[in-house]
């Protein structure tokens, strides 16, 4: 959702180049939450969860708090929220997932920002997965003020503003993490309707004159607040001042167990574009296995150009007019089990025509499922269905949860899906990663949806374990496997 740029000491990371890995999201923390303030189902885990928070701190705070330069880049650690909060004894992680995907498909479809008149060396903060929470989103966990009050905010990067629930709360949802008072933050400052940070004006308070703010989703949840300036703290102690906050009041329901949202789309909002000044228009990040239970999966959000592995496929970034805070890129076609899938679908639907703003690819941290056309989609799941009819899967009469092509293994092999974007960038995907299990293992479903509405998205599970890099300086988004 944001970004921000720094020194120019570079970290070097060694980053194997095989296909393998498997995720959804992340969360960036900083503080432990009481275990006062945690779901019922968790508080069995209390002994396991406080080593692994506190063998966490003690990494993430290795760096001192007096450092006079900020570093090269900022770095956000990422760690599987089920290594954190683990989710309770006989959960399905595979069922977890789909019963909440059917309302992720489409939250993101209709995102917008409105008027309320109208309705070491890197930046650095741990990313864990929210499935234990019963989401398909990662979360970062950022302090937030002076002293800092930790939020596990979802990191989006389909949309640009950065916000939080905030005391006085007329309306909140259930959040994992403590709640942000900006009384108690010495450098919270309030944003006047008449700053020119105030973007885009959306009403004004008329009791106290501060700039307002509206954040509607595509299923009717939302933020409403108020606009203001504060300082996010990130895991290496690395502090970044003034940076324009969403303060919400009132929440309806959204991204259950979250504080907020990230936002490190292209607009103005975003943390992406509010630390650019600093650390450059660039920024990359890895989301690990979603039902990893390991204590680190190596999962991050980082904000400065590091050096890349040099199997990183990069293709063109592109802009929509009418969706300019997206990233887009173009799809050349897709290949199952080692074979191009040609037929059955137009390629003008996989390419973003920016008279229309139909087409193309949006890629999304803050969605799990992937969303093709509807006619590509159909091809791509035709040509896996003989494959996997080949192989000797059975598919079910029936599909399951928003998912229409589930199988029986019967002990066969996962066919083979490679993705082709524009430019030659071939990305070839871990069965993890478009196969997913339901019903504790016992059947699989192709882990992607048909949408009719021109907007296709790559989600944060066809994402998993692969390093996305957004290159706004050079028009390019990267995908390196193994990334994590």
């Amino acid at each position: 959702m944001r970004k921000k740029k720094l020194h120019e000491t570079a970290t070097w990371v060694l980053i194997p180049c095989s296909s393998e890995g498997s995720n959804i999201q992340y969360y960036l923390s900083f503080r432990f939450t009481p275990f006062s303030n945690l779901h019922p189902t968790m508080a069995e885990h209390k002994r396991t969860v406080s080593t692994l928070v506190l063998l966490l701190l003690l990494s993430f705070f290795s760096a001192s708090t007096n450092a006079t330069r900020p570093p090269a880049t900022l770095r956000i650690p990422v760690v599987h929220r089920d290594a954190v909060f683990p989710p309770p004894p006989g959960a399905s992680r595979g069922n977890l997932l789909s019963r909440r995907a059917a309302g992720y498909a489409t939250l993101k479809a209709s995102l917008c920002l409105r008027r309320s008149s109208a309705h070491n060396d890197r930046l650095h903060s741990p990313v864990m997965s929210g499935l234990p929470f019963d989401s398909g989103e990662y979360f970062a966990s950022v302090g937030v003020g002076t002293p800092s009050t930790t939020a596990l905010l979802v990191i989006d990067t389909g949309s640009d503003l950065i916000w939080l629930q905030c005391k006085p709360c007329r309306r909140c949802h259930r959040q994992m993490s403590l709640l942000y008072d900006p009384k108690g933050s010495s450098t919270y400052r309030q944003i006047p309707c008449s700053s020119p940070r105030c973007f885009p004006r959306q009403g004004c308070d008329g009791s106290t004159g501060a700039c307002g703010y509206t954040m509607v989703y595509g299923d009717g949840s939302g933020s409403r607040g108020n606009l203001a300036t504060d300082r996010l703290v990130f895991s290496n102690d690395t502090s970044v001042d003034s940076i324009v906050i969403g303060c919400g009041h009132d929440n309806e329901e959204l991204f259950d167990s979250s504080a907020g949202v990230l936002g490190v789309g292209r607009g103005a909002g975003s943390l992406a574009t509010q630390v650019a000044p600093t650390y450059g228009r660039y920024f990359a990040y890895c989301l690990g296995d979603r039902t990893s239970v390991a204590r680190s999966s190596g999962s991050y959000l980082a904000f400065g150009r590091t050096p890349e592995p040099l199997c990183t496929a990069f293709t063109p970034l592109l802009s929509n007019p009418r969706r300019p805070n997206l990233y887009y890129v173009n799809v050349a076609g897709f290949s199952v089990g080692g074979k191009r899938v040609t037929g059955g679908f137009s390629s003008c639907s996989l390419s973003l025509d920016p008279a229309t703003g139909r087409g193309g690819l949006v890629v999304d941290s803050g969605t799990s499922i992937s969303r093709l056309p509807r006619d590509a989609y159909a091809a791509l799941r035709d040509a896996f269905d003989a494959r996997a009819a080949a192989a000797g899967m059975r598919r079910l009469a029936r599909g399951m949860s928003v998912f229409d092509a589930c199988y029986e293994l019967r002990g066969a092999s996962v066919p083979a899906v490679t993705l082709h974007f524009a430019g030659g960038a071939d990305v070839a995907l871990p069965p993890g990663n478009y196969f997913i299990p339901e019903q504790g293992g016992k059947y699989h479903c192709l882990a992607l949806e048909a949408t009719d509405d021109g907007l296709s998205v790559l989600g944060n599970v066809l994402q998993q374990g692969f390093r996305v890099v957004f290159d706004v300086e050079k028009e390019r988004v990267g995908f390196a496997p193994n990334g994590c």
